[in-house]
């Protein structure tokens, strides 16, 4: 995922991200609020070493830093919070361990004792007398090592006093006898030995004292503990500021797991990457407070010129092939799989071109409602029978009956003529299912399903539409998808699942199945489209212009006839330029048909024009002359 992608998709979420960041800053604001304030007192302690700029001064200054590493250890010991624990009631030397801290400053000779409590007082208290008990304890411990150490050498001078004085008496007793000389100079080394000895000894006695005097208050408090009536927790400033950024994090995290874990398809871009088929329209969802049509939209509806895209998208397909016969599939139920067949048809067939609609959904066909037939009509499955006979296999592939006036120009064959039924839809016939059969893939993986598009494709339709059931746990539209010259998966974007969608595509793929592409249907509308607008204009613009036609009047010609008195209405877009060959000059006929289309809108009238050749030609028979000129032309 790229930084781009992560940020569309925050941005896209950005409801779950405010959601988060609120609901944790507020609760870190709301809990430093509830929580219960903590105050905090701090006493300096110093460790004062007098120098005498000699040797062992130095090595002691060199030594202050280990010392108050240690001094700050002692203030936490166990004598020490014992013994203050005991001045305070109610105060255990647990408690007390967890308020107290101690830390040396570096590069310095001080040391800081911190006592964290609700009570500001208590806390400076608490520290005061920690910094006491603490001086008192190393006041006592060194008086008492000094003490030892001074009665060690005060013994050592007596006993060293007791040898010397016995021994002096023996010289002096040996030189007034005139005793041995070299006697009485072997007394007087001991003597001299023992003289040195108390003399370092009482040196060093005297040292320990004076070190005692100058140093017996090495620890001094350089600042008392204040109370402070500022609280150090809860800091509600930081602790909202980290609730806000925890919430930033939060929610990131479940965007990204949501995206992880969500399968729906909510836009047409990532359907186009999920898939890898384009989109050839998207069919916006209808406005039933408006009161929009669904099938067959006409006038200002907003689906009128997504049809024509999706109509013109599929000329673009049927460039290097033709396309005879398309197939309209969706993952499941409910998509508007059939409402998108039934139109396309309806647009198919105001283009001008023959269009036969069949509902091959065998199991919940639905076409026989949206065009007002009866539910039993011999339709689809009653065709498939038919040419499951055996008589059906030598009848003519290609016959013309008459056809009745309410027909478009669409010439069948004798099989499959009772199952075409017509509509009010000029250019537009419709198939419906027929009786449901019990085994539908049977029927449509039967031989007699491959004449029936054989007939399909010699009755002189120019688009058969196949309306069938839905892919996924369902056989019958891949049977079908493989004998078709194109597909189109419709997809309804409010509940699309990428899980299905895959499936699907992996079904129609392993059928070999030529897909056209992607409807996108029932797409929300934030607002009003801008397509309303477009024709608002086109609408004022065409009355304005009429109106300049009104005053300024033309001539029309005898053949035309006058358009000014019509009411109904074709789009321009579905009109087609048909150019009329006269071989001969005859008597014109000229039929005209108005289509109502588009009601509200300027008048537009489609003439058409047809040569009256003689009596003995019949109407069917002209119109089987052209069909026949039609079909050489495509070949």
């Amino acid at each position: 995922m790229t930084l781009e992608q992560f940020l569309i998709k925050l941005v896209k979420q950005w409801k779950l991200m405010v959601i988060c960041i609120a609901a944790v800053g507020v609760g870190a604001y709301l809990g430093s609020r509830l929580m219960i304030p903590v105050y905090q007192s701090t006493a300096l302690v110093q460790i004062a070493i007098r120098s005498n700029n000699n040797q062992a001064d130095i090595n002691s200054l060199l030594a202050s830093d280990q010392l108050v590493q240690t001094e700050a250890k002692l203030a936490v010991s166990d004598p020490v919070l014992r013994e203050v624990a005991s001045h305070f009631p109610g105060l255990t030397v647990q408690e007390l361990a967890k308020e107290v801290t101690s830390l040396p400053t570096t590069g310095t000779q001080i040391f800081e004792i911190d006592v964290q409590d609700q009570s500001p007082t208590r806390a400076a208290d608490i520290a005061n007398d920690i910094t006491a008990t603490l001086i008192k304890q190393q006041t006592q411990f060194d008086q008492q090592v000094s003490n030892q150490a001074q009665q060690q050498m005060q013994n050592d001078l007596d006993r060293t006093q007791q040898q010397i004085i016995p021994l002096a008496s023996q010289i002096d007793a040996l030189q007034k006898a005139q005793g041995s000389s070299a006697k009485i100079a072997a007394l007087q080394v001991q003597l001299i030995t023992l003289q040195q000895h108390y003399s370092q000894v009482q040196g060093q006695l005297i040292q320990i004292e004076l070190t005692d005097v100058q140093n017996g208050d090495f620890l001094r408090v350089v600042q008392p503990a204040q109370a402070v009536f500022i609280p150090v927790r809860p800091n509600k400033l930081l602790n909202t500021a980290a609730g806000l950024l925890v919430g930033l994090l939060l929610g990131m995290s479940l965007v990204l797991l949501f995206e992880r874990l969500d399968t729906h398809v909510r836009t047409p871009e990532a359907l186009t990457q999920l898939l890898g088929w384009p989109i050839l329209a998207t069919i916006w969802q209808a406005n039933s407070s408006k009161g929009e049509a669904v099938i067959h939209p006409t006038g200002h509806n907003a689906n009128v010129e997504p049809y024509r895209i999706l109509r013109t998208n599929i000329g673009f397909s049927a460039i290097a092939k033709p396309l005879r016969t398309i197939l309209v599939t969706s993952a499941g139920p409910h998509d508007g799989r059939s409402v998108v067949a039934a139109n396309l048809a309806i647009f198919m067939a105001r283009a001008g071109k023959n269009t036969l609609l069949i509902d091959a959904d065998l199991r919940r066909p639905t076409q026989h409602d949206q065009f007002g037939l009866p539910a039993q009509t011999m339709g689809f499955s009653n065709a498939i029978l038919a040419f499951s006979m055996p008589s059906s296999a030598h009848a003519p592939a290609y016959q013309q009956p008459p056809l009745p006036s309410s027909t478009p120009d669409v010439t069948r064959t004798s099989s499959l003529d009772p199952f075409i039924h017509a509509t009010n839809v000029p250019n537009l016939c419709v198939m419906p299912s027929g009786p449901l059969p019990p085994n539908p893939p049977e029927l449509l993986d039967s031989e007699a399903m491959r004449q029936v598009l054989i007939a399909l494709g010699n009755c002189g339709v120019d688009v058969v539409i196949f309306d069938t059931s839905p892919s996924l746990g369902l056989s019958d539209a891949s049977i079908l998808a493989s004998k078709v010259d194109g597909t189109l998966m419709v997809v309804d974007i409010t509940r699309a699942n990428s899980g299905d969608l895959k499936q699907v595509k992996a079904i129609l793929v392993q059928a070999g199945a030529h897909v056209l592409g992607v409807v996108v249907n029932k797409q929300r509308r934030s607002g009003d489209h801008a397509i309303d607008d477009y024709y608002t204009a086109s609408k004022q613009e065409g009355r304005s212009s009429r109106s300049k036609k009104d005053a300024n009047p033309t001539a029309v010609s005898p053949l035309a006839p006058d358009t000014s008195k019509q009411s109904e209405t074709l789009p321009q877009e579905d009109l087609l330029d048909k150019t009329v060959k006269i071989e001969q000059v005859h008597q014109m006929e000229v039929n005209t048909q108005s289509q109502p289309d588009l009601p509200e809108r300027d008048t537009i009238q489609t003439t058409s024009v047809y040569l009256v050749q003689p009596e003995t030609q019949t109407r069917t028979e002209i119109l089987d002359g052209r069909k026949n000129r039609k079909l050489e032309d495509g070949r």
